[in-house]
């Protein structure tokens, strides 16, 4: 099945800010897109990016008749705004169908033409130094960083100063949530999300897979994650909580209790399951006390009537708010005081709560990480180690509880001398298993007992 994003769309909505233009306009916009989809679909990468660079960056030297008469009608019209939605949509064609034909690696080369010197000298014609401005702006603007997201092909340990590289996934699902933005830029976000996401899972499996067999010490897998040997300890934490009274568990019963309830008592019972099998006293108190308060007067139009899916939906994200950022800005007054208490784990295990009881807001928790992330960029990574471990840990969460990864704990040694009590995690090895592999295995063996048939 196509997906409906792969294509330059000629119905994808204007964007903001742009004042009404005559349908011709828009005519001559979308067969200058059509142009360049035909340029990076039908010839070879370095070809495509020539053309592109000919296109926006040719006439920087020189004014000459093959430019587009549609970008020469911008620049004579001085309209830069238009010009900027131009390039940036460009872009993201040109990343996003490099995306489908695996040539991601030429996303850099597309970056590097926005460095060229002569792109800080000024020249005789008004023209080419207007157009010298533009590209010059354009590469200093919100919309380049959001672009150079893409060059970034791994999650895991970076340079100094640079600690949130390793969670940009977040970042591109802020992008491909933002309605905002074009179809292309949407899509290749989503994609290169998902891609890194999934990167991030099987590293991290082949990693405690590898990591606890001695005899494998020549296939070394190398940690996703910045949490040291500690992972291992975490991870085995997690996967000794599940059973009876699992998280998952928890959330379904809650949703067959909390079904035909009324929204006003459907709070209630929810800030008593956010609560439930916390074992930290203090983090119990501040979720009672803060969110109980927030949770109260939440939607109250709605406290005598029903509960039903979609007011699940904006109650868990009003929830993600108050619990990360309530302004898609500045870290939310609960996040800095249960951080402060010192225990992430409990924090990202709140969230895990949340998205059980609504899959649907996990895409909306990330943007909401996204903002965060964004938040703290300037500071370096010591100085905000608290927030770097959080998202460490939600990471190894959330990879536990994806639907393409199982994890299982086996006890691979008894207690010793008879001695009664809570096993220690030293005596459990953690097993992973790709649901995906295990079905391509199950495949194969039922074609093969055909064939024997």
């Amino acid at each position: 099945m196509d997906d409906p994003f792969q294509n330059s769309a000629p119905n994808s909505r204007p964007h903001q800010g742009t004042r009404s233009m005559p349908p011709e306009f828009y005519l001559a916009q979308q067969q200058f897109y059509d142009d360049l989809l035909e340029a990076v679909r039908q010839q070879p990468p370095v070809e495509a990016l020539a053309e592109f660079e000919d296109t926006f960056f040719g006439h920087c030297h020189t004014l000459n008749a093959d430019v587009s008469p549609f970008l020469y009608k911008l620049l004579f019209a001085n309209d830069e705004a238009e010009f900027c939605h131009t390039l940036k949509r460009a872009c993201y064609i040109f990343v996003n169908n490099w995306d489908l034909s695996r040539q991601s690696e030429m996303v850099h080369m597309l970056l590097e033409l926005f460095q060229q010197p002569d792109l800080q000298k000024d020249t005789l014609s008004p023209i080419i130094n207007r157009l010298r401005r533009w590209l010059l702006n354009f590469a200093n603007s919100p919309d380049f960083e959001q672009l150079k997201l893409f060059a970034v092909q791994r999650i895991g340990p970076t340079e100094p100063g640079s600690w949130s590289s390793r969670y940009v996934a977040y970042q591109l699902i802020a992008q491909y949530v933002d309605e905002n933005n074009s179809l292309e830029q949407r899509a290749a976000a989503r994609t290169m999300s998902r891609r890194l996401k999934n990167k991030f899972k099987h590293d991290l499996a082949m990693y405690t897979a590898f990591s606890q067999n001695s005899s494998r010490l020549n296939h070394k897998y190398l940690n996703p994650t910045v949490l040291g040997d500690e992972v291992l300890r975490l991870i085995k934490a997690i996967l000794m909580c599940r059973g009876q009274f699992s998280h998952r568990n928890v959330a379904r019963l809650f949703q067959q209790q909390t079904h035909d309830a009324y929204y006003q008592d459907y709070k209630e019972s929810l800030l008593e399951y956010l609560c439930f099998s916390m074992s930290h006293p203090n983090f119990v108190t501040v979720i009672e006390t803060k969110l109980g308060k927030q949770l109260s007067q939440l939607y109250r139009e709605h406290d005598e009537k029903l509960v039903n899916p979609s007011l699940n939906l904006l109650t868990c994200n009003r929830l993600i708010d108050y619990v990360i950022t309530e302004d898609k800005h500045q870290p939310s007054t609960l996040f800095v005081q249960l951080l402060s208490q010192g225990n992430p784990l409990n924090v990202a295990i709140l969230l895990l709560k949340i998205v059980l009881l609504s899959p649907n807001s996990q895409l909306y928790l990330e943007a909401r990480l996204a903002d965060l992330i964004h938040y703290y960029k300037p500071y370096m990574e010591a100085e905000c180690r608290s927030i770097v471990q959080f998202l460490e840990i939600f990471g190894v969460i959330f990879a536990i509880y994806s639907d393409n990864v199982e994890y299982n704990l086996v006890q691979v040694s008894g207690k010793r001398d008879g001695i009664p009590g809570t096993p220690s995690t030293d005596e459990f090895r953690i097993f992973s298993r790709s649901f995906r592999a295990a079905q391509k295995r199950a495949k194969a063996e039922w074609e093969n007992r055909q064939a024997q048939d």
